[in-house]
């Protein structure tokens, strides 16, 4: 019976130590996402500063998000394109906006968004991983599609 007991004892304490071990490894997980998320969302704009420049970019902006949105454009006038919110989790969705930098230019902001991304606490949710790999990936496409000329 002692030699039960030892043996459960050995058995609880090791899988408390996985759970530790493992709740630490997604937690530095999250972080390195978190940290490559804001370095894909800085990278996901552009200042114009001439009006059709604007103008231009403005367009390409809103086929990027028709073409990168899993949901339709539910708004789109001269300083915001948004998507609709998605029904499903872990679709990306879409929104853009567009004001003076206050240096004489024009801002132009994408931001992605994934629903089941993060709880409603703010922690990392269900589809976290995955809604942050496609976030990433959306962003990170962003200025290129701009800065793309057509032939």
């Amino acid at each position: 019976m002692a030699r039960m007991n030892i043996g459960l004892c050995i058995a609880l304490v090791g899988s408390a130590w996985l759970a530790a071990c493992a709740t630490a490894s997604r937690d530095t997980a999250f972080r390195a996402e978190e940290v490559e998320l804001f370095h894909a969302r800085q990278e996901a704009g552009i200042v114009c500063t001439t009006a059709p420049a604007c103008d231009e970019a403005w367009a390409r902006t809103r086929t990027f998000i028709a073409a990168h949105s899993a949901t339709r454009i539910v708004q789109a006038d001269d300083a915001v394109i948004q998507t609709a919110f998605p029904h499903a989790f872990g679709y990306v969705y879409l929104a853009a906006s567009k004001d003076v930098d206050g240096k004489g230019g024009t801002a132009i902001r994408l931001k992605a968004m994934c629903r089941g991304m993060y709880d409603s606490d703010g922690d990392a949710g269900l589809l976290y991983a995955t809604c942050a790999k496609s976030v990433i990936s959306v962003e990170e496409g962003f200025r290129a599609w701009l800065e793309k000329r057509s032939e």
